[in-house]
């Protein structure tokens, strides 16, 4: 078994991770710092972090097979006691590597009767800059807000229709380096 870092403090951190990621949730597009500087073999800080705060024993996470390892499935098992299914319906976190352009759909399988146990799909990018401009506007949104994140093709036509079936949907955390931000399925999204 290989052991890998936590947070450095472990509730302190882990409460000003939950109020960086509540705040990426309320205010869609804004990116935030989370508190960790390294990853677990291959994931990310911020999906790290992502998942040592939010993930727990009745938690199931799926995690995409070009992230799975020994060591991501050790240290998931080990921080956050965290059950791993190999079925993306029943997951409520998904941890998904956009360079495999995924298939999101497959996390919103259109369960309108219950919306609560939809899959938040923690979606690990090249860059939260330099992509497609998009334009979000919804809930949390006062004035349109502008991102850029580096998506594949099967990401960007999903959140084409991202909003068009709430409540069914998932939401999405997209992570990069040790910082984030979030697209509730509340959020509309237009692709410039």
């Amino acid at each position: 078994m290989t052991l890998l870092a936590s947070f450095n403090r472990p509730v302190a951190d882990a409460q000003y991770a939950f109020r960086r990621l509540l705040k990426a949730m309320s205010e869609p597009g804004v990116i935030v710092t989370l508190p960790l500087e390294q990853g677990w073999s291959g994931l990310s800080p911020a999906a790290t972090a992502v998942l040592l705060t939010l993930a727990d024993g009745d938690t199931p996470v799926w995690i995409d097979p070009a992230l799975h390892n020994d060591t991501v499935a050790e240290n998931l098992r080990f921080h956050t006691g965290a059950p791993q299914t190999a079925d993306p319906v029943s997951a409520l976190f998904a941890l998904v590597d956009a360079r495999q352009d995924p298939a999101l759909h497959r996390f919103s399988p259109g369960q309108a009767d219950a919306p609560e146990t939809s899959t938040t799909v923690i979606l690990e990018v090249p860059g939260l800059n330099g992509g497609l401009n998009m334009r979000l506007w919804g809930p949390g949104i006062s004035e349109m807000r502008a991102i850029a994140p580096q998506l594949p093709q099967a990401a960007t036509d999903f959140l084409r229709h991202h909003a068009d079936t709430f409540p069914e949907g998932c939401d999405l955390i997209l992570t990069c380096g040790n910082q984030l931000l979030a697209l509730p399925r509340t959020t509309h999204v237009e692709v410039c």
